[in-house]
């Protein structure tokens, strides 16, 4: 008869994986917040496009001419670039695959077999 007082328990591989979806929701999040932050970003570049624009210039001369422009549209294309690296990284987490596992569980590859 097992001893209703025992907390049940979980192996490393359970723990591991645990930790690594843990990790991918955590990812997740950062990526609601810069996703948050993209209206406003393109809110602005367009703005400041149109500003160039009624002046009769290209999208190119309007990067030159235009610091505030060029500015928002870095902002813009960084914060796009970041969402996608974070949504590689939260699946390559969210996969759990064997580095992943190797990394939480602090030994080598070799140390398992």
């Amino acid at each position: 008869m097992s001893d209703s007082n025992t907390s049940p328990s979980i192996d490393r591989d359970q723990a591991v994986l645990l930790a690594s979806r843990l990790f991918a929701a955590f990812l997740l999040f950062w990526v609601v917040e810069d996703i948050s932050e993209l209206p406003r970003e393109l809110f602005s570049v367009l703005h400041y496009f149109r500003e160039t624009n009624q002046a009769g210039m290209g999208l190119i001369q309007s990067l030159h001419f235009s610091y505030l422009f060029g500015d928002y549209m870095m902002y813009l294309l960084a914060n796009i670039l970041r969402i996608a690296l974070w949504l590689l990284a939260a699946g390559w987490f969210y996969r759990c695959g064997p580095r992943i596992r190797s990394f939480f569980a602090g030994r080598a590859e070799s140390d398992s077999n």
